[in-house]
């Protein structure tokens, strides 16, 4: 298994990588065990682990970099590409742990191929990869090297004994796992070393006194990855219960020792309804008439019990106009859902 285990059990990624660049591939090595890493090929993107083997090549490379993380590999058409972090900053931390947000991250290409497709070939692969750069910059990533931050505390409290021992990408929400499908052929390759899962939100923290006592207060909200979207354009539920734009915001506490955690999660009215944008300022919205609503509703509140407990669900909508039918079709659901008081 790649990777380290702390004194205390709990697993820990490499922090700082050396990436080595050749004429026909890359090599990203850690700088804490230079036995450990892997090597894609510039050709097609082919991985293959070091296997302990810290003098994998008798060639000098053509540029050595320190990066300090790899976020995961996407193929296109005609090539693979590796997402690398190049530059990070420590925000603050979370269960006394270092959090790191992304400042910036590059692809790396692997598409040499490319060089005997056909024209449309080579146009359709350019638009792709003008995609790709939106992803580079995509804004509020963070991450941790020594524990896993898609977790509140209240969950890992409920967690086995052993169940921090775990490589991090295992330990791991699915839900707040921004680059999960970005992840699988590291996962393929078991370089759990190497595996960062990472966050989108927002983290603050700050130190107080609570009367004379030191406290730390810490405010963590983790976007959800089921239904995004833009507002206006993703609303509602879908058929499994999944709202857009979820978004589980953590309030935790720590003084002497006590850690006090308050969750907080919002997310889009869970009923099939959609909202067409034009030109005006309130775009209509409307309910869409389907036999699966209760059941719809039914899984949202389902899932919601099983990952939180009992709930408080406030209805923040406005009771006039679109929002107040919209208002009144959620609140005659919701009294039919089992359990509710």
């Amino acid at each position: 298994m790649d990777g380290e285990s702390c004194s205390s059990g709990k697993f820990k990624l490499y922090e700082q990588l050396e990436l080595q660049e050749f004429q026909d591939k890359f090599v990203i090595k850690s700088v804490e065990a230079p036995d450990q890493g892997f090597s894609i090929d510039r050709r097609d993107g082919t991985i293959e682990p070091l296997n302990g083997d810290s003098s994998s090549s008798s060639a000098r490379p053509t540029k050595t970099s320190t990066i300090y993380g790899v976020a995961g590999t996407i193929r296109l058409l005609a090539g693979n590409y590796v997402l690398v972090i190049t530059s990070r900053t420590e925000v603050g931390a979370f269960l006394g742990f270092p959090v790191y947000r992304v400042t910036s991250m590059k692809f790396l290409s692997c598409n040499e191929v490319l060089k005997n497709s056909t024209l449309q070939e080579k146009k359709d692969e350019a638009y792709f990869m003008a995609l790709l750069k939106t992803v580079q910059s995509t804004p509020g990533l963070y991450f941790s090297y020594q524990t896993d931050i898609t977790l509140n505390f209240q969950r890992r409290r409920k967690l086995m004994e052993g169940w921090m021992a775990k490589p991090i990408w295992k330990q791991a929400d699915p839900r707040f796992v921004w680059n999960r499908n970005l992840l699988d052929e590291l996962i393929e390759y078991k370089l759990d070393g190497f595996i960062i899962p990472l966050l989108q939100g927002s983290f603050q923290a700050a130190q107080l006194k609570l009367k004379d006592s030191p406290a730390t207060l810490t405010i963590f909200s983790r976007r959800c990855t089921r239904r995004l979207g833009t507002r206006m354009w993703r609303r509602g539920a879908n058929l499994e219960g999944d709202v857009a734009n979820f978004i589980e915001t953590e309030q935790l506490v720590e003084c002497e020792g006590f850690r006090s955690s308050l969750l907080q999660i919002r997310g889009s009215i869970p009923l099939l309804w959609e909202q067409i944008v034009d030109l005006s300022y309130k775009p209509q919205l409307k309910v869409i008439d389907h036999e699966q609503m209760s059941n719809v509703v039914e899984r949202h509140f389902f899932d919601l019990f099983q990952r939180y407990g009992e709930i408080i669900a406030v209805d923040l909508t406005d009771k006039h106009g679109d929002e107040g039918q919209l208002s009144m079709a959620f609140s005659a659901e919701a009294q039919n859902l089992p359990n509710v008081r």
